[in-house]
């Protein structure tokens, strides 16, 4: 498995997979294979999408039974590409139309973002989870190199900075469990 050399081993990833089901079929997803699907250009929002979606899992499962990956939904404020398409790798439910976006949602506990906030409502067969990374993750000066690297008159060091900061906060996420990075709203 050929990994980005800016990332932590892959031997120290913990839990790297996740599995769903296809009607009677299961299928599992490494962090890795998002990673093959999105590119490295939003490594953070990979992660934080991997991990958004461990942690959903376990809690819309009952008695740890795989979700069937076609009926997850997903309300969000939350605009990250790499997070989006982290869902719709494992889910489908970008292009079935089960992702509703509203940057201008607030929810009072969710912690605002570079644009939107980081608010993840799932549902399941009619039970939903609100979900949020836990508390200064991302950071405020990924925030802030974030906002920077945007700027029209944003420089090569800002953009460097900026990237260094999406690698960061992969290599946090990548470092614990999903319940140790997600909290429940």
């Amino acid at each position: 498995m050929a990994t980005n050399s800016r990332l932590i081993p892959a031997s120290q990833w913990v839990v790297p997979t996740l599995t769903v089901a296809e009607n009677d079929q299961l299928l599992t997803f490494s962090v890795q294979s998002a990673f093959n699907y999105h590119g490295y250009d939003a490594v953070g929002g990979v992660v934080l999408g991997f991990r958004l979606l461990q942690r959903a899992l376990a809690l819309l499962s009952e008695n740890n039974e795989p979700l069937q990956r076609r009926e997850l939904t997903l309300f969000t404020a939350f605009p990250g590409l790499g997070a989006r398409d982290c869902f719709e790798l494992v889910s489908r439910m970008v292009t079935e139309q089960r992702f509703t976006l509203d940057t201008d949602f607030i929810h009072p506990d969710a912690q605002k973002g570079i644009a939107g906030s980081f608010y993840f409502e799932f549902g399941y067969r009619g039970k939903r989870v609100a979900l949020a990374p836990i508390v200064g993750q991302p950071s405020s000066a990924f925030l802030a190199a974030g906002r920077a690297s945007k700027q029209p008159d944003a420089t090569a060091e800002i953009q460097q900075q900026w990237i260094a900061a999406k690698y960061q906060l992969a290599n946090t996420l990548l470092g614990i469990s999903a319940q140790d990075a997600i909290r429940v709203l």
